[in-house]
């Protein structure tokens, strides 16, 4: 397929989430997806629209399957790759389809060899870089980027296994930084 060829295997899909106890709840409950893993108050650098800002956010991770779902609430009013969502009166919105890039530079090379531009990124305390692409014909959807390296394999693994074995309990599990 020439996704995979481009990219490899989607990894994740994230969606923006104005409540994320609400969402999480909605996920576990109604479709049968947990357990959650995740942080509140996550700070991240966003660059965006030519702006560097502080974006705090919470976000959960489930699996199904072997892909992440991934929500993200943003708890500050700064301008990000998020932001715009929080005008809508959505309660969730598919935001993102995500791929792991051991080599970041070289996945977004080929992004803009296939016409897509660079729209935003985000950077964390570890200095992991998840860079958003994305097309006119792609209409609000973007494409992540996931700069990953063994560690963040093995855990991405290691949760998805562990999910394929969850039997409801502890569905949310997570840690305030």
């Amino acid at each position: 397929m020439f996704a995979d060829k481009l990219f490899g295997p989607i990894k994740q899909w994230g969606y923006l989430v104005k409540d994320l106890d609400e969402a999480m709840d909605c996920w576990v409950n109604q479709l049968g997806v947990g357990p959650f893993w995740g942080y509140r108050n996550v700070p991240v650098t966003a660059y965006f629209q030519g702006q560097e800002t502080s974006v705090v956010m919470d976000v959960a991770l489930a699996y199904q399957n072997g892909v992440q779902i991934e929500l993200i609430h943003q708890t500050n009013d700064v301008l990000s790759p998020y932001s715009d969502f929080y005008g809508t009166d959505k309660k969730q919105f598919l935001h993102q389809v995500a791929y792991h890039a051991a080599d970041i530079d070289a996945a977004v090379a080929r992004a803009k060899s296939v016409g897509m531009e660079e729209v935003g990124s985000i950077k964390t305390m570890m200095e992991t870089r998840y860079v958003y692409m994305a097309s006119p014909q792609m209409d609000g959807l973007v494409i992540e980027l996931m700069e990953v390296d063994e560690g963040i394999v093995a855990d991405f693994d290691r949760c998805a296994k562990e999910a394929e074995q969850w039997d409801g309990s502890e569905p949310y599990r997570l840690v305030t930084l």
